[in-house]
């Protein structure tokens, strides 16, 4: 039920990040016992075509309607990420581009996982919270879901003409309509005027490529370039830690270092070390799954010397810490498939996620659940 601005007003003492962490937590609860199926744009505009009757291969027509009745009956849902909704939008044709989202608000059911940084901020919180004071976190995974909406994340609007109480009942008022904003919405609002990102990732994956032939000597075995690519994620995310500490620390005893000054620098470098020592227990590397799933992508690429890397990878390795790391299923290109399932890394096992790369895979795998019961 939709809450109005004056009922709001009567809970000044619930905050915005409060509120919008309970909604959150609310829509995880509702999706426990559905499979989640991540596609990734090769499958979509295959369901697509099907869904348009453009399409005679008999196993796309089969997966959408399986699909179509898996979701209905409240089995299956099919979430999308920042880097698919920014892959959809790429789509220059209006038409096709409409049908797609469309498709996608039916079969997501509204659902998302956070973006990408966010996603990482949140496992490196979680982590910390959850090692410190254990009985006060969330399930990491209740922490993972938001609406169509917000999948690049949440902004708030400032109404600073207003009293504080006011302007807090409005935000959390105007937060109760975004969230049920769908896709389809969206394009109409967006449309082609969404950026992209295709320029920015051809130039880091030239940037990525020289810096790699000028290194490859260096690299001897498969688990050291894993911890060279390690060391420059974790420094790069060592502020987050650092930040959690340091507003622990602040709650807990008052004092705080200031960013930027020679105390911060010292926690951030803390922060690097022990994370890196913490990466060594499997434990780690299932809480802090996103970092892991890209490292091993990156990794992978780089150990292979004959491998260059593609603007489209950056999206894909991104498609696989979403999928891999919060789905039970996720559908790809092959050559991504195989990253995922080498053995040295057996992601797939690690996350007790499904993958696979064709269509008739993908069949297989929704006829089974089909031939399942409802568990409740």
């Amino acid at each position: 039920m939709k809450i109005t601005i004056d009922e709001h007003r009567a809970t000044p003492d619930i905050s915005l990040e409060s509120y919008v962490r309970q909604c959150q937590v609310s829509l995880a609860i509702v999706l426990e016992g559905k499979v989640a199926i991540y596609l990734d744009l090769k499958f979509w505009i295959a369901l697509r075509e099907a869904a348009l009757g453009c399409c005679k291969d008999n196993s796309s027509l089969e997966f959408l309607a399986l699909l179509r009745r898996l979701v209905a009956a409240d089995k299956v849902f099919c979430p999308i990420s920042d880097s698919a909704f920014i892959e959809i939008f790429k789509q220059s044709d209006a038409s096709t581009r409409r049908a797609t989202v469309e498709l996608v608000d039916e079969l997501s059911q509204g659902v998302t996982l956070i973006p990408l940084d966010l996603r990482i901020g949140t496992e490196i919180a979680h982590f910390i919270h959850a090692t410190l004071t254990p009985l006060k976190v969330y399930p990491l995974h209740h922490l993972m879901w938001t609406k169509l909406s917000y999948v690049l994340g949440y902004t708030h609007p400032a109404w600073s003409s207003f009293d504080p109480a006011s302007e807090l009942a409005m935000q959390k008022a105007f937060f109760d309509h975004m969230w049920t904003i769908s896709l389809t919405q969206m394009d109409g609002l967006i449309g082609e005027a969404m950026p992209g990102a295709s320029q920015r990732f051809d130039a880091l994956a030239a940037q990525l490529n020289a810096a790699n032939r000028q290194h490859a000597a260096e690299l001897r075995s498969f688990e050291q370039t894993y911890h060279l690519e390690l060391s420059g994620v974790l420094e790069l995310y060592a502020e987050r830690a650092a930040d959690v500490l340091n507003r622990m620390a602040q709650s807990q005893i008052g004092e705080s270092a200031s960013r930027g000054s020679a105390q911060w620098q010292e926690l951030e470098r803390n922060c690097t070390n022990l994370l890196m020592a913490a990466f060594k227990k499997d434990v780690t590397k299932d809480a802090l799954r996103t970092i892991h799933i890209k490292t091993c992508l990156h990794a992978s690429v780089r150990w292979d010397k004959k491998r260059q890397f593609k603007a489209n990878d950056f999206f894909d390795f991104q498609h696989a810490a979403a999928a891999v790391g919060y789905c039970d299923a996720f559908f790809t290109e092959r050559s991504l498939c195989a990253m995922i399932r080498r053995p040295d890394v057996a992601l797939d096992k690690r996350y007790k996620c499904h993958v696979g790369s064709t269509m008739a895979e993908a069949l297989a795998f929704a006829r089974a659940l089909d031939l399942m019961p409802i568990e409740r």
